[in-house]
């Protein structure tokens, strides 16, 4: 079940969509820092694991590249 978003989670999935829609790979997370404005890769990182856990999107664990976005 998805819980809803606040405005960081929101912004950062939207970063990861349009991220994945470019380039057809899912970013890391210090592209998503770039990307987002975020300075600290900690904070993309915990949005990150919020989403997840939220049931926005999936992640394969001790894989890299591997965010989906839920519909």
């Amino acid at each position: 079940m998805k819980m809803g978003l606040t405005i960081k989670q929101s912004h950062m999935k939207k970063c990861i969509a349009e991220f994945i829609s470019t380039h057809g790979y899912s970013p890391t997370y210090r592209e998503l820092a770039s990307i987002s404005g975020n300075i600290a890769v900690s904070n993309v990182h915990r949005q990150v694991h919020a989403l997840h856990e939220r049931g926005h999107i999936t992640m394969l664990q001790g894989q890299e590249r591997s965010i989906a976005i839920k519909d």
